[in-house]
């Protein structure tokens, strides 16, 4: 397992939150995430395995965000 930091800048509120936790649902070998708007990160633990950090970061910008 791996666990990543990604920085999210344009996160900036619960609902944001909610939806890039979603991406958990459509990428298999995420094992958790978790968000934060007032810190504009995401903490995922993935199998890598699995999933890529590639992949995570994709999904992120097809939801519309940003990633640093």
């Amino acid at each position: 397992m791996i666990k990543k930091v990604f920085i999210i800048p344009d996160m900036e509120c619960s609902n944001c939150v909610m939806h890039l936790e979603g991406i958990e649902d459509e990428l298999p070998g995420i094992a958790k995430i978790k968000g934060s708007y007032v810190q504009q990160k995401l903490d995922v633990e993935y199998d890598e395995k699995k999933v890529t950090e590639q992949q995570i970061v994709e999904a992120i910008l097809a939801l519309g965000y940003h990633v640093k």
